[in-house]
C-alpha cells in the first residue's frame, strides 16, 4: 500500500499530545512511519515536502523531519501538469495552494491515500472528484487494521 503524508502529518510529531485527538494522530503518524520503515507500507515524498521541510526555522525540528522524510521511497518532481492539476483543484475547491500541490503529486504518484491531519484541507478534498481518498492517519489506520 502506498501512503503520502502532507508536511502537517509530519509535524504532528512536535505537537503538544494534551489534546487526545493530536495524541491519537502523533502516534498513528509514528505508526505508519514504523510500518513504512517495516517494508508494511511504501511512503511517497515529492518536491513540496521537500521545499517545506527545508523552510523549517527550527534546525532540530528540520532535522528529525528530514530524517523522517528519508523513509520516502519515490519522490515526486513538481512539474507544470502537477501546478496546472494544482490550479485546477483550487479552482474547484478551497483548498490552499501548497495543499493543492501536496494532492496533485499524491494523484500523480497513484498512492493509496493522502493522510494529513489538517481538517479543513480533508474536508475539503474530499468534497471535489480526487484521484486519491484523504483521511487523517488515525482514521485511516483504523480501516486498515479492521
Amino acid at each position: 500500500m502506498k501512503v503520502y503524508m502532507d508536511n502537517c502529518c509530519f509535524n504532528r510529531i512536535f505537537d503538544d499530545r494534551s489534546q487526545p485527538v493530536i495524541y491519537f494522530d502523533r502516534n498513528s503518524v509514528m505508526i505508519v512511519l514504523e510500518l513504512v520503515e517495516k517494508g508494511v507500507f511504501e511512503l511517497c515524498g515529492s518536491q513540496m515536502l521537500v521545499k517545506e521541510i527545508a523552510d523549517t526555522p527550527d534546525a532540530f525540528k528540520r532535522e528529525r523531519l528530514e530524517l523522517m522524510y528519508s523513509l520516502c521511497s519515490s519522490e515526486v518532481e513538481v512539474t507544470e501538469s502537477i501546478i496546472e492539476r494544482a490550479y485546477d483543484i483550487r479552482e474547484y475547491s478551497n483548498i490552499r495552494t501548497k495543499d493543492s500541490i501536496h494532492l496533485a503529486c499524491a494523484e500523480y504518484a497513484n498512492v493509496d491515500v493522502l493522510l494529513t491531519v489538517d481538517k479543513k484541507f480533508m474536508n475539503n478534498a474530499n468534497r471535489i472528484p480526487a484521484k486519491v481518498k484523504v483521511m487523517s492517519p488515525t482514521e485511516w489506520l483504523l480501516e486498515v487494521i479492521s
